[in-house]
């Protein structure tokens, strides 16, 4: 779910190149945009105009739509693959869904509620260049949601650059730009680009090879538990300043 700068720079095409071959299949919803729902739906009112930045197939965009939340000519999306793009105008053909750069959004300043990148920033060469976009087109008080893959949690870090040194990408589904976070790290780039964290939700707490058996029950427990911070896909939830 990884947004281009210049489409005309052949290592940002290349990525582009990935994305498509990546969305050429259907992909399910991630566990992300599950548990960012409930927290969601509080700061979601049928006037409120949201924009997903890496949207992907549209997955959580289409979810809106489907439980009558949000109209669909309110919700609007940009993403690199044109692939995914097309899948999600397919399924979303009154929204306002397009091949997008993060980096010069084609958005006024100041006229979305709600802000969703999940799983985008890890992929961004420069996230501070981003995030003013994103804190430009924000309304005073918006709210921002974030996932992102937090490598404090175990044992994903030694997996993670285990995939990287011997080659095996598949073994974390390692991008064409993979940045490496922790939960407080991207907190504080977050603050510093004029954001104000407000809560967080985790998901996926087990390791790889118990990934499969991890219950919607047991993610829930550790979270009552406030373990959020050690989840490997946690939601940050922030209010723009």
């Amino acid at each position: 779910m990884a947004l281009r700068t210049d489409p005309s720079d052949p290592p940002r095409a290349r990525e582009a190149d990935w994305y498509n071959r990546h969305y050429g299949e259907i992909q399910a919803m991630g566990p992300w945009y599950r548990f960012a729902i409930p927290e969601l739906v509080r700061h979601l009112q049928p006037s409120s105009r949201v924009v997903e930045l890496g949207c992907g197939q549209g997955h959580l965009l289409r979810f809106l739509v489907e439980q009558g939340l949000v109209p669909e000519e309110n919700l609007f999306a940009i993403e690199q693959s044109q692939t995914a793009v097309a899948v999600a105008q397919s399924r979303l053909p009154r929204a306002h869904v397009q091949v997008g750069d993060i980096y010069q959004l084609p958005y006024e300043p100041a006229c979305f509620d709600v802000c969703l990148m999940m799983e985008v920033i890890e992929h961004l060469a420069d996230p501070v260049a981003a995030l003013a976009q994103v804190h430009s087109v924000m309304k005073p008080g918006g709210m921002l949601f974030l996932s992102f893959p937090n490598y404090l949690s175990l044992p994903w870090l030694p997996v993670r650059l285990l995939a990287e040194k011997l080659n095996h990408p598949n073994w974390i589904l390692l991008q064409p730009i993979d940045k490496i976070y922790f939960v407080p790290g991207l907190i504080r780039l977050l603050t510093g680009a004029g954001f104000e964290f407000q809560s967080a939700t985790g998901s996926i707490y087990g390791p790889p090879l118990l990934y499969r058996w991890e219950r919607d029950w047991m993610t829930r427990a550790l979270n009552a538990l406030r373990l959020w911070w050690l989840a490997f896909h946690p939601i940050l939830v922030f209010k723009k300043r």
